[in-house]
């Protein structure tokens, strides 16, 4: 896809939590575990204004404290939250920051 929406995520600990268990837990070494785990957006926050509507399609997350580049995940509305899912493959941790591919 040429162009994707990007969204900053601040909330670090709750990112920091879905990386770890989507990419690393059970010993995976960074390979994405499935979709058992994800971000939920509620419909009060501001981001699900801008996610609403976009089911199924991919957005980048950012956050410059623990992501060099991007993660992008799939969106999964409901009629309250936007769940994100991560679609990046692979994870890499490379000078304290996750890089995905």
């Amino acid at each position: 896809m040429k162009y994707e929406m990007k969204i900053e995520f601040n909330n670090n600990e709750i990112l920091n939590e879905i990386i770890k268990k989507s990419y690393f837990d059970n010993g995976n070494n960074g390979k994405l575990i499935g979709k058992k785990y994800f971000l939920q957006i509620e419909k009060t926050d501001p981001s699900y204004i801008l996610l609403k509507g976009l089911n199924n399609m991919t957005v980048r997350v950012l956050n410059n404290e623990l992501i060099e580049g991007s993660l992008r995940a799939v969106i999964d509305e409901s009629e309250d939250f936007a769940n994100l899912y991560p679609c990046s493959i692979y994870c890499i941790i490379e000078d304290g920051k996750y890089s995905f591919y």
